[in-house]
């Protein structure tokens, strides 16, 4: 019997032991299991942040500053292919333009843009974009730089928190640095279209002298088929380019019996010229006295010539001009035609712009300018200049007074 009562003793002890083990690997296994399964939830949170911060990043808003008005726009709306963009509608509204058929309008100018073009249109000639449009239903939008360019008059300061867009008083749509339909290959005179020296600016008239040692350097001659063959006539370098480049699109066009008449005078050169008008007016029975007077009226002394700046040329038409005036009636022959009269006063008058020209003595400006009309007279200022110039109708002094 003691026998058997061991035996079972040795028994229990073992069951006991089988069943210990048991119950702490099922303890093991429960243990391991609530790490893996902890493990798998911090992991599934950290992923779920990684990807939350990754989404707020795409979403990040870049705020562009018009005055006291506000915008933001999504990084995807902000950029494209790296390049930082702007929404042209918010532009135009802050800088006073008029929305209108698809595009915006200031002061007689009218541009518009295509989805996916890289050009736009500026009172329907064709300017290159440095990247394409993108329009959808709320925004107008084009690189900055490209903005930079076709306006005038404001200020857009980048930063990493905000872009800041100021404006003067004066907003225009300009030219500068852009590439218009021009009649011919006109790349290789463009820089000098575009040019923004200040040398190109100097004014010169009957309150702003020129002093006699002045002479524009350098100076070239302008090619034999753009002038009159009889004389050897010259211009500033970046004038001259700038001219060959509107005589090869006048050319092109048919209006090629036009010829430069006249360009850079040397101070004794205009001296003499003046002196003959006075002598002129000497001989139709006036006193000296009078005979300047009249003279300096459509003439300038030598100190104050703009002819003395190597940037203007007279226009002439030997075909059917005797002589240089507006209109065939004014001169002293009566078969004579005048300067407006003939093909290449209007296309000019449309057209010389786009090269950096300026009808420099318009008829309605006389008493401003202080020269009588000269329909034949052109000035280089740069397209940039000349574009304001041209879509605002002022003359070169109010253009100087108005944005120094």
């Amino acid at each position: 019997m003691k026998q058997e009562n061991k035996k079972n003793s040795s028994y229990n002890k073992i069951r006991n032991n089988l069943y210990a083990n048991v119950e702490r690997h099922e303890l093991t296994e429960r243990k391991t299991f609530s790490i893996v399964a902890l493990s798998a939830l911090v992991l599934a949170s950290i992923l779920l942040f990684v990807a939350a911060m990754i989404e707020s990043g795409s979403k990040k808003e870049y705020i562009y500053v018009f005055g006291d008005t506000e915008q933001e726009l999504s990084e995807k709306l902000a950029f494209s292919d790296g390049v930082q963009y702007i929404d042209m509608s918010a532009l135009a509204s802050f800088c006073g333009m008029d929305s209108m058929d698809g595009g915006f309008a200031i002061n007689g100018t009218f541009i518009s843009f295509t989805d996916g073009k890289s050009t736009a249109k500026v009172n329907g000639l064709d300017v290159s974009l440095s990247k394409k449009a993108i329009i959808n239903e709320k925004h107008v939008l084009i690189p900055i730089e490209d903005a930079k360019k076709l306006i005038f008059g404001i200020d857009i300061d980048v930063s990493v928190e905000k872009t800041v867009i100021t404006a003067t008083e004066n907003i225009y749509m300009i030219a500068k640095n852009v590439e218009f339909d021009y009649v011919t290959d006109v790349s290789a005179y463009l820089g000098y279209i575009n040019s923004d020296s200040d040398s190109i600016l100097i004014l010169a008239n009957k309150k702003n002298g020129i002093a006699e040692d002045f002479a524009p350097s350098p100076l070239v001659e302008i090619p034999e088929k753009y002038r009159r063959t009889d004389r050897v006539l010259k211009l500033d370098l970046i004038a001259e380019k700038a001219l060959e480049a509107m005589m090869q699109d006048m050319f092109a066009l048919g209006i090629d019996d036009v010829c430069v008449q006249s360009a850079y005078r040397t101070y004794a050169e205009q001296q003499n010229l003046f002196n003959n008008y006075v002598n002129s007016e000497i001989n139709k029975g006036l006193s000296r006295e009078e005979a300047i007077a009249n003279a300096n009226k459509y003439s300038a002394r030598p100190e104050h010539s703009e002819h003395r700046t190597g940037l203007c040329v007279d226009f002439f038409v030997p075909s059917c001009m005797l002589e240089l005036e507006n209109y065939g009636h004014e001169g002293s022959y009566p078969n004579d035609v005048g300067f407006t009269e003939t093909d290449a006063f209007p296309w000019l008058l449309e057209n010389c712009w786009k090269y950096g020209f300026i009808l420099r003595y318009p008829e309605d400006k006389v008493d401003i300018t202080g020269y009588s009309y000269e329909s034949w007279h052109y000035r280089f200022v740069g397209l940039e200049v000349a574009s304001i110039i041209h879509q605002t109708g002022l003359c070169y002094e109010e253009y100087i007074e108005l944005f120094n």
